[in-house]
């Protein structure tokens, strides 16, 4: 069952608890914002939306998207972007401070914010993440530990002009599905095939001798251009246990080995290998990794691995 909530930002605190599962969507203000202004008479703060609204609490999975879209500067009223910060607390200082958020957590995708338009002054802070640009719509990201409250903004360097004529343009909330072998939830991507073209999911496939199995690494939201990529492979028997994390998001055993690596770009970096018969019972894990500074944990991004099961 759907909710769609429409209450004033100051209602929503008194938000009974979704239940689980639910998909909440809330209207998003587009002069609404927890990042820095300046010169931007019609900017207003963003809201705190509590986590026990949204039923999510630290160590959970949550699914964020938007729907519909809004107009920049009178452009057509289809743009869409977003970001989110999780905080400590429901406060937000006052619109002239760069770190506005004081109980701000660092997760999910680590973005820069543009200056401000009037004055050039820096907007950015370290703890919010990417869900949604002209590339991608949406992502998964771990409740990190003390948040207790989440803001929601278009990301912009001037609020003013910003409109929602129709106003359709909402932030998706749902509970999330992580992969079975969840990576980092960052930039980093990895689709696969068998004989067929890579996706997403299902992350767990089977492959006969005789076919292909395809990979493909990109960026969700083309944010780790130019930096080295790795496509990196394990095997284990399928009636056996995978290999433990050698660090959280890496699911690598010690003998694993790199299949591909370069520079990362727009164009998806493709691989693929035959499958030749008498390898039945065995299953390969495929893992995509960034190597990159902007990495929360300062050093790789990795996507969800991928099991292809041989048979």
């Amino acid at each position: 069952m759907n909710h769609r909530i429409v209450l004033a930002s100051l209602l929503l605190p008194l938000c009974a608890a979704a239940p689980a599962l639910a998909q909440i969507q809330i209207p998003i203000n587009p002069k609404a914002t927890f990042l820095r202004t300046n010169i931007d008479a019609q900017a207003v703060p963003a809201a705190a939306v509590p986590l026990a609204a949204l039923s999510v609490a630290p160590g959970q999975w949550l699914s964020i998207s938007t729907t519909g879209g809004f107009s920049n500067n009178g452009s057509a009223d289809n743009q869409r972007n977003l970001a989110c910060v999780f905080s400590s607390s429901n406060v937000l200082s006052p619109d002239g401070v760069q770190n506005r958020v004081p109980g701000a957590i660092a997760a999910g995708t680590a973005y820069t914010s543009a200056l401000t338009l009037n004055g050039n002054l820096p907007t950015d802070i370290p703890q919010d993440f990417a869900v949604t640009n002209t590339k991608s719509n949406g992502t998964l990201v771990k409740v990190p530990p003390g948040a207790t409250h989440i803001f929601y903004a278009i990301a912009d360097n001037s609020y003013s002009g910003n409109t929602d004529p129709n106003n359709d343009y909402f932030v998706v909330f749902a509970a999330g599905i992580p992969g079975s072998m969840q990576g980092t939830a960052e930039d980093c991507e990895l689709l696969t095939g068998v004989s067929a073209l890579p996706t997403l999911t299902p992350d767990v496939k089977t492959a006969v001798p005789f076919t292909t199995i395809y990979a493909e690494i990109r960026q969700r939201y083309d944010l780790t251009t130019n930096q080295v990529y790795l496509l990196a492979w394990d095997a284990f028997p399928t009636a056996g246990a995978p290999p433990l994390e050698l660090l959280p998001g890496i699911h690598m055993g010690p003998n694993f080995a790199v299949a591909q690596f370069g520079l990362i770009t727009t164009t998806p970096a493709q691989w693929s290998v035959f499958t030749a018969p008498g390898f039945a019972g065995d299953t390969i894990v495929l893992q995509a990794a960034f190597l990159t500074a902007q990495a929360r944990n300062g050093w790789v991004e990795t996507s969800n691995a991928h099991q292809i099961q041989l048979q």
